[in-house]
């Protein structure tokens, strides 16, 4: 059974907060992930630390601007991958 859609938030979140980006105190579920600093690169060692973390493969051409404004847009992505949306 995939795990629910705040499981899948919490962990995509997780890993931008502690192993990708490095935000302040403010940094939440709905921050705006680029005004916090990701990038091209940072998008790739995310994508690999949440197969990794979740075993669930997002292909690129998922990520567009929309599913990467923030942590919670970009679980959402994840979840409905992980449920075969």
């Amino acid at each position: 059974m995939p795990p629910c859609r705040e499981e899948i938030t919490r962990v995509v979140f997780e890993i931008l907060r502690d192993e990708i980006l490095t935000p302040g105190n403010e940094f939440t579920p709905h921050s705006n992930l680029v005004a916090a600093g990701l990038d091209s690169l940072a998008v790739t060692q995310l994508l690999l630390s949440v197969e990794e973390r979740t075993g669930i493969w997002i292909d690129d051409s998922l990520l567009t601007p929309e599913n990467l404004e923030s942590a919670e847009t970009l679980g959402a992505l994840v979840f409905q991958q992980s449920s075969g949306n």
